[in-house]
């Protein structure tokens, strides 16, 4: 499968030159090897619960890399404005244990494959078809989108000015794979609304929403009921205290309670909590090259919400994290990255049948860094790491899922080496 793939890759790239088409490729890879300091192969330690990667930096096992390419069908030019785009994305994902692992430790993923058109004289907009990332802003040292993250399978319309701003809407189709009912596979709906580039003095104004929906519908067994849900979030961009920010306030419900198309699509009639589930989200984020010799990054988020079941209803969580960077040169860097985070979940008991109550997981890293150049974002990066990860006994089970090592610990080091780029 894998040569199949990069033959594909190959032949498109030779046809493309044939028929004239301009082709251009982006790409993201890190990976790496590390050693947990017990002896064995890096083991890797989450807040299970809380989305993303709380402090990446020294906590990323294994190899993932994306390949696309894109090809220009039609450009635009003076004469006309029109334009034709088709882009496809591969994504490459293995454990990294040896140069040739087995199919069980990697996998392959088409994640992008879309076309896109626009500058129409008979309608306005940018429109596109397929299945692409349809997102937003990422908090990097969370490794996280948590804004306006929909990607998926649809279409929608782009950039349609309205007033001051732009603004998008999409239809995103979400299927369920495990399951046929009356209605053919399930699948939840989404309309997706965007408005963008609001000016709010040295600031810009996002605003996100959606509506999601999915219908009743049964099988030899079970009746499914219908289930509906919606978000709106508002997202501050641009400049405070003299470094880049970012603010966001999201509320979900139902469907739409964790902000994205990932919801259950066929809720069986005798659970239908996700109808009343809901999601509060805070997300802080700032960076800043604050002298000539130091960057730093500062990241804070928070989330309440209910279950929607009738006891152990409330959850919530909070994550903070700092990463300075100080510039030796412009080529040699010290990397430091600190944090905490916690989560309560009344919904997660003990065999007893007693709340686990306050679950908490910490790290303090560091990384010399050599860098293409002097910038928080210059990239590729090589560096070197050595890690340090804290935790409460309640977070010894959920560690354990991917560290079985430290089942019976409450802290763990890891020494690696790293790299990422982009390009």
């Amino acid at each position: 499968m894998k040569c199949f793939l990069v033959l594909v890759c190959y032949i498109l790239t030779i046809s493309s030159s044939v028929f004239a088409l301009e082709a251009k490729f982006t790409s993201y890879l890190r990976g790496g090897a590390g050693l947990n300091l017990e002896g064995g192969q890096q083991e890797c330690f989450f807040n299970v619960g809380i989305p993303g990667n709380f402090l990446r930096l020294g906590n990323e096992c294994g190899f993932y890399s994306e390949l696309a390419v894109f090809f220009i069908n039609k450009k635009a030019d003076e004469t006309d404005a029109n334009y034709f785009k088709t882009q496809m994305r591969l994504e490459f994902n293995s454990k990294g244990a040896r140069q040739w692992e087995p199919k069980a430790d990697r996998d392959i993923n088409q994640i992008e494959a879309f076309v896109s058109a626009g500058g129409f004289s008979e309608v306005p907009g940018d429109f596109w078809i397929g299945k692409r990332f349809y997102r937003d802003v990422d908090l990097y040292i969370f490794d996280w989108y948590y804004f306006a993250d929909m990607s998926g399978v649809g279409a929608g319309v782009e950039n349609l000015p309205l007033g001051v701003g732009r603004f998008s809407f999409a239809h995103l189709i979400q299927a369920n794979e495990n399951l046929t009912t009356s209605v053919g596979r399930p699948v939840l709906q989404a309309l997706d609304l965007r408005w963008r580039d609001l000016p709010m003095g040295d600031q810009s104004l996002y605003l996100w929403g959606v509506y999601a929906w999915a219908p009743a519908s049964s099988d030899a067994t079970s009746n499914y009921v219908a289930t509906t849900g919606y978000s709106f979030a508002g997202r501050l961009q641009g400049s405070a205290f003299k470094g880049n920010n970012n603010f966001t306030l999201l509320y979900g419900k139902g469907a739409m309670k964790d902000f994205n198309i990932y919801a259950n699509s066929a809720l069986i009639s005798t659970d239908d909590s996700q109808n009343r589930a809901w999601t509060l989200r805070a997300v802080e984020d700032w960076s800043k090259d604050v002298t000539d010799k130091w960057a730093v990054m500062i990241a804070a988020a928070a989330e309440i919400g209910g279950n929607g079941t009738a006891t152990k209803n409330y959850r919530e969580w909070q994550e903070v994290g700092i990463r300075p960077i100080y510039f030796v040169t412009d080529r040699f860097q010290w990397v430091f990255e600190t944090g905490y985070s916690r989560i309560k979940n009344d919904a997660e008991v003990a065999a007893s049948g007693e709340s686990i109550g306050e679950r908490a997981l910490g790290r303090v890293s560091i990384s010399p860094q050599l860098s293409i150049g002097k910038s928080i974002w210059m990239r590729p990066v090589m560096r070197a790491f050595l890690s340090h990860s804290f935790w409460t006994t309640s977070n010894r089970s959920f560690i354990a899922s991917a560290a079985p090592t430290f089942k019976d610990k409450n802290e763990g080091t890891t020494f690696g080496y790293q790299f990422e780029a982009w390009f």
